[in-house]
């Protein structure tokens, strides 16, 4: 099974996945890209130094390889 799940989160001032929301994506494959997600780590976005919230989209495409 192979597609892309999308989701809508904010990335915290400690770069933590905050409010993932679902967008769109395969059923069969949501939960496991919202298990991958939730243990991702961005670096901070910074603005004049200081970190800050920022709101994203984030895809997480499922792929065959052979």
């Amino acid at each position: 099974m192979q597609g892309t799940v999308r989701f809508s989160a904010t990335i915290g001032k400690d770069g933590t996945v905050q409010n993932l929301q679902l967008i769109s994506g395969n059923p069969a494959l949501v939960k496991a890209a919202t298990d991958a997600v939730k243990q991702w780590l961005y670096r901070p976005t910074l603005l004049n130094g200081d970190p800050i919230e920022v709101i994203t989209q984030i895809d997480v495409k499922f792929a065959l390889s052979q």
